[in-house]
C-alpha cells in the first residue's frame, strides 16, 4: 500500500475522533460560559434581596422583611431568566432553588419547600419560611445565645440566672472558659452559627428531592461541599443566602450547582481585601490602603485573610 493510501486511511479513521473531541471541547466551553452567566444572575438576585429586606424606621432603627427579600430575589431571577409573566416557567425555575436562608443578627430563617393542607382541604406544596432559630450553644449547664458580633446572652441553668451583654462585660459574672477566653469565645461563636445554618441547609436540600421528582426533575439535589472558611465568610453579616442547583447547562447531564450570599453590610466594621503583588505573593490590605487597587472579595478579619495564604501589607499594617 502506498504511503498516500495509508495517510488517507489514517485521516478517515482519526477524523471522527477529532470531531468528537471538538464537540466535547465546545460543550465544556459553552457550559463554563452558562455557569458564569448564571453566577451573575444569582449574585444579582441575592444582592437585590439583601437590600430589599432592610427596612429603616425612625431613629435609624432596622427591621427585617422576609417577604420583601424573597420578592426581590424572585423578581431579579425571573427577569434575568426571561420568564417574567410566565407563571408556569417561574414555578419550574424556583424548583431549582432548594433552600434560601435569611441570616439575621441573633438568628436565622430557612425558606424551603413544605407540603401542607390549604383552606380547601387539598394538599399544596410551597416554599415557606420556617420559624426563626437562634444561634444557641449548650455547655456545662450554660446556654449561650450568640449574635453576629460579641453580644451574647447566657443562661445559667443550675442557678436559673440570666446574663446579657458583650463578652467582655460578662467576664465578671460568668466564670466559664467560653466567656473568659477571647479566642475560644470567637471560635465557639462562629462554629455555632456555621453548624446551625449548615445543618438546616443540608436537611432542606436533601428533602427537596422528593418535591422535585414530583415535577419530573431527575437531578439529585445534594448539599454542596463548602469549606469552613467559606461558611464563616458567608454568615458574618446580616444577609440573604440562596442555593441554586440542577438546571441543565450542557450535554451529558451537566448541571449548575452553586450558592450566593448578599450581605447587608450592617454588622461588618472592618473590611480587608487580598491582592497579588508584583512579586507574585498575595497580601491583604485595609479598605483605605493606598496600594489597594482590586476590591473583588471582602474579608472580615486578618485571620481569614491569613487562612487564604495572604501576608499582611507593609503599608497599611492590617
Amino acid at each position: 500500500m502506498k504511503i498516500t493510501d495509508i495517510s488517507i486511511v489514517f485521516v478517515i479513521i482519526i477524523l471522527p475522533f477529532i470531531q468528537i473531541l471538538r464537540i466535547q471541547t465546545d460543550n465544556l466551553q459553552n457550559t463554563a460560559y452558562k455557569n458564569m452567566v448564571i453566577d451573575r444572575y444569582l449574585d444579582a438576585a441575592v444582592e437585590d434581596a439583601s437590600e430589599a429586606m432592610i427596612i429603616r424606621g425612625d431613629y435609624n432603627r432596622i427591621s427585617i422583611s422576609k417577604d420583601k427579600a424573597i420578592s426581590a430575589f424572585c423578581a431579579t431571577m425571573f427577569t434575568n431568566f426571561n420568564v417574567m409573566g410566565n407563571e408556569a416557567e417561574q414555578n419550574r425555575l424556583m424548583l431549582y432553588v432548594p433552600v434560601m436562608v435569611l441570616v439575621d443578627y441573633d438568628g436565622y430563617w430557612v425558606c424551603s419547600m413544605e407540603e401542607y393542607i390549604n383552606n380547601e382541604g387539598s394538599k399544596e406544596e410551597k416554599m415557606v419560611w420556617k420559624p426563626k432559630k437562634p444561634y444557641s450553644y449548650e455547655s456545662k449547664g450554660y446556654v449561650y445565645l450568640f449574635t453576629l458580633d460579641n453580644q451574647v446572652k447566657v443562661l445559667d441553668t443550675s442557678a436559673n440566672r440570666f446574663y446579657e451583654g458583650t463578652q467582655q462585660d460578662l467576664k465578671g459574672d460568668v466564670h466559664e472558659e467560653i466567656i473568659l477566653q477571647d479566642e475560644l469565645f470567637e471560635a465557639v461563636r462562629k462554629r455555632t452559627i456555621m453548624e446551625a445554618v449548615k445543618k438546616d441547609v443540608n436537611e432542606a436540600i436533601n428533602a427537596h428531592n422528593t418535591f422535585a421528582q414530583r415535577y419530573g426533575i431527575t437531578y439529585r439535589f445534594s448539599p454542596p461541599s463548602i469549606s469552613g472558611g467559606d461558611w464563616y465568610r458567608n454568615i458574618e453579616d446580616i444577609g440573604f443566602l440562596a442555593f441554586f442547583q440542577g438546571i441543565p447547562t450542557g450535554l451529558r447531564g451537566l448541571r449548575y450547582n452553586n450558592f450566593a450570599l448578599g450581605a447587608a453590610r450592617i454588622i461588618r466594621k472592618e473590611r480587608y481585601y487580598i491582592q497579588q503583588d508584583a512579586n507574585s505573593l498575595f497580601y491583604y490590605h485595609r479598605e483605605t490602603c493606598s496600594k489597594l487597587t482590586q476590591r473583588e472579595e471582602v474579608y472580615d478579619s486578618p485571620a481569614e485573610c491569613a487562612l487564604e495564604g495572604a501576608f499582611p501589607c507593609h503599608t497599611c499594617a492590617p
